[in-house]
């Protein structure tokens, strides 16, 4: 009996490492850096100050129409992840998400689950656990009529700072579940760059129900300080607006 329930036992786990090595995996289709300079903030908030000015000098006006020119009238600030004009997130979006863990708030910085919702550079999700968080997951809900995601941003790690960013853990791997089915694993590079998954088109379930989207860590780069796991934002793109 000893004997068969080692066999069984052995085979469960050779099955479940068998499946994980074979799931889909996705690496990132594009990167962007965003710019969070000091010397970017300044120059925005700049801009929003002439032009909440009414009547400018010659100078002011040429320094205005430069600012302008670099970063269009939709740019509020350098925290803002979606600018203010028109994007899938004018008719999209989810409507709840959650954590399995979370880091608790210290001063004014809060590492809840909506840190990782916010559209914005300045925050981040850090899971609870005393080790690097492996296990742990974010989930984002969508209504059934919210329009279709295809691709998957992620702000990986804790962004608003170099230090932030090297000192505490990033994610190595996601595993995605959909609707509660392991859809695959996203392979992310250790980079502050946005990183772009094309996964396919996913929303608007024939059962009516809504779409949700869990995203696992699998493995983490190590910070050099800190072994808590962050994950500055993740968001979407997709079909169905406009």
């Amino acid at each position: 009996m000893k004997y068969i329930f080692t066999f069984f036992l052995l085979l469960f786990f050779s099955t479940n490492t068998f499946a994980q090595n074979n799931l889909k995996t996705f690496k990132p289709s594009k990167f962007f850096t965003p710019d969070l300079s000091s010397k970017t903030e300044k120059e925005i908030e700049r801009q929003w100050e002439l032009l909440k000015q009414k009547n400018l000098t010659d100078k002011e006006n040429k320094e205005l129409n430069k600012l302008l020119e670099k970063y269009g009238e939709v740019v509020t600030n350098v925290w803002e992840i979606e600018p203010s004009g028109c994007s899938w997130y004018c008719g999209g979006g989810n409507y709840k998400i959650t954590a399995s863990s979370e880091l608790t708030s210290q001063n004014k910085n809060n590492y809840s689950a909506k840190s990782a919702n916010d559209l914005s550079y300045k925050t981040a999700w850090v899971e609870g656990k005393k080790d690097s968080g492996i296990g742990e997951f974010l989930e984002y809900h969508f209504k059934n009529n919210s329009p279709r995601i295809t691709t998957i941003i992620i702000s990986n790690g804790y962004v608003k700072s170099d230090y932030a960013w090297k000192n505490n853990n990033r994610v190595k791997k996601l595993k995605l579940y959909i609707n509660g089915e392991v859809f695959g694993i996203l392979e992310l590079e250790d980079s502050k760059a946005n990183q772009y998954f094309e996964i396919g088109t996913f929303g608007h379930n024939k059962d009516g129900n809504d779409l949700v989207l869990k995203f696992e860590i699998l493995g983490v780069y190590k910070g050099e300080k800190y072994d808590d796991t962050a994950i500055t934002e993740i968001y979407f793109d997709g079909i169905d607006v406009h």
